[in-house]
């Protein structure tokens, strides 16, 4: 690099030379090895709107692709490096300027101002920062997690701005080689608006039988995922395109591009379509009133459920309420956990099927049915794992199937247990007053223990987090009232907004920090502001 006769050399229309972009050619033609330490500083003029559309316009515009690096905005001056000579002799050969809604934006390059080891603090390329977060996120199960991608802490720590996905097509070798191996490749949460074709088109050659596209803004099933008929396994929940479609439709239309396909949104697939639980919502979306009921039964209950004395779930229940539980434990099972064995019927065993009063099969009245729940161990449910389906509810009854994972905690006698559950509730319905009162008057408890493939797949996620203000996977209606909160906090116009607060994963305190000190360092141009009369 010291032989180089441009170190820290500014380059604009004027002291650009003729013979330049010839020795730019002849860079790129050698392919030097030293060449991708060097990092050249990229200067725009008075760009005011977010760094994700800038890198956006000139990559569009120059018609190549660059991952910036310590991108700044300060003094009318976006600023970002970048190792690409391609894309430093674009520039130059388009006389320095681009154009973006009618205007032209003017460039200037610093060349050669900093190298890999002022960049990263280390001796490192920009391939090898990438090929090194790619590998690591390659796990034993053959799957390569590119979840939120973009915020990988190194990514975070080297300053190295990964704005877009596609950007991972420019790395052949290493996706040559990842899609070779990779079975589940998980693309969610990476604000996908498409299906990244330029990027499955390294994998589906391979051994390729998962596809996890959760979490993203993919709009419709209609475009083409021409991906691969080995497609077994495919996740889309949490996009656009699951919105406002029944059901039945949502799976036919995914059937007809995978027909292979076993498992959707986690939940297995026959000929006659979907097996319970479906998803970890509804199974047909409720009416608003049912919605909540339903939501405040199963925050309330559960909660008091896993508290310690269970004792207040008796107000849940009606005064003549009928309770069964149901195992399928085996012998040596059963050993394991007496606890159920006695207060059981055992659908393995079909001497116990038969329902004896005196051997406590069934439990009738309140005090007999909150007796046999509150003598069983200390539990933890993962509300994640609920699959919650109403099947009835009018102005006299409703019935309530809820499905999900809990697990045991550990004692002196006994390891932590996983339990795979399901719950029948039948409630009966007083209303007095215009207010309608609800308890169970039925309960089906059924228990299993837990497969493997579910305890690893479980208590992944928080459920609540008191220390930080955000939800939890935001909703559109969710993510529209944070949105609104935040422009009347900040005057901020609507996509600058939103384009803060996901970038703070919808966290409002950690938004508005960032946005306060933005606003001490005068960094936020005046056109993001909305002007009031």
């Amino acid at each position: 690099m010291s032989r180089n006769p441009y170190r820290k050399f500014l380059l604009d229309r004027v002291t650009a030379s003729k013979d330049f972009p010839d020795y730019l050619e002849n860079e790129i033609i050698r392919d030097d090895e030293s060449a991708k330490h060097c990092f050249h500083k990229i200067m725009v003029h008075n760009w005011t709107e977010d760094d994700i559309q800038l890198f956006n316009i000139i990559s569009e515009y120059f018609n190549t692709l660059f991952i910036p690096v310590d991108y700044l905005s300060k003094n009318e001056i976006c600023s970002f490096y970048t190792s690409s000579l391609t894309l430093v002799s674009k520039i130059v050969k388009l006389d320095f300027m681009f154009p973006y809604r009618r205007r032209m934006f003017n460039v200037n390059i610093l060349f050669n101002d900093k190298t890999s080891a002022d960049c990263f603090k280390i001796r490192s390329s920009i391939d090898e920062v990438v090929s090194s977060v790619v590998c690591n996120r390659f796990n034993e199960k053959m799957e390569l997690n590119l979840s939120n991608f973009r915020n990988d802490p190194e990514f975070v720590r080297t300053k190295l701005n990964f704005y877009k996905l596609g950007l991972l097509a420019n790395f052949k070798i290493l996706m040559l080689r990842m899609g070779r191996d990779t079975k589940v490749l998980n693309l969610s949460d990476n604000q996908l608006i498409e299906v990244p074709l330029e990027i499955l088109n390294f994998f589906i050659k391979g051994e390729l039988i998962g596809l996890n596209f959760s979490k993203n803004n993919i709009p419709s099933i209609e475009q083409e995922f021409r991906v691969s008929s080995k497609i077994e396994k495919l996740w889309l929940e949490g996009n656009p395109l699951c919105q406002d479609m029944d059901i039945g439709t949502y799976i036919k239309k995914i059937l007809v591009k995978f027909p292979r396909l076993t498992e959707l949104d986690g939940v297995t697939i026959n000929q006659c379509g979907i097996l319970y639980p479906f998803s970890k919502y509804f199974m047909k979306t409720p009416d608003i009133k049912t919605k909540m009921v339903v939501e405040n039964f199963l925050t309330l209950y559960f909660s008091h459920y896993d508290s310690v004395p269970r004792k207040k779930i008796f107000l849940f229940y009606d005064t003549s309420t009928s309770l069964t539980i149901s195992t399928d434990f085996s012998d040596q099972e059963e050993q394991m956990l007496p606890h159920y064995a006695i207060k059981s019927r055992n659908a393995m065993n079909p001497a116990q099927r038969i329902f004896l009063e005196k051997k406590k099969k069934v439990y009738t009245g309140r005090n007999s049915a909150v007796r046999a729940l509150t003598v069983l161990p200390e539990t933890v449910h993962d509300l994640n794992t609920f699959t919650v389906d109403v099947l009835q509810h009018n102005k006299k009854i409703l019935i309530l199937v809820v499905d999900g994972i809990y697990k045991e905690k550990s004692t002196m006698n006994a390891p932590e247990t996983y339990i795979q559950f399901r719950r029948t509730f039948i409630f009966n319905i007083h209303t007095e007053d215009s207010t309608s009162a609800y308890h169970i008057s039925n309960e089906m408890f059924s228990i299993s223990l837990a497969k493997r493939e579910q305890i690893e797949n479980s208590f992944k996620f928080p459920t609540k987090n008191e220390k930080v203000l955000r939800p939890l996977n935001p909703d559109e209606s969710e993510s529209h009232v944070l949105c609104e909160v935040f422009m009347h906090l900040t005057m901020l116009k609507k996509f600058e907004a939103e384009r803060r607060l996901m970038s703070h994963n919808w966290d409002i305190t950690l938004a508005l920090e960032k946005f306060l000190k933005d606003m001490k360092r005068r960094t936020i141009s005046g056109e993001l502001f909305v002007l009031r009369s």
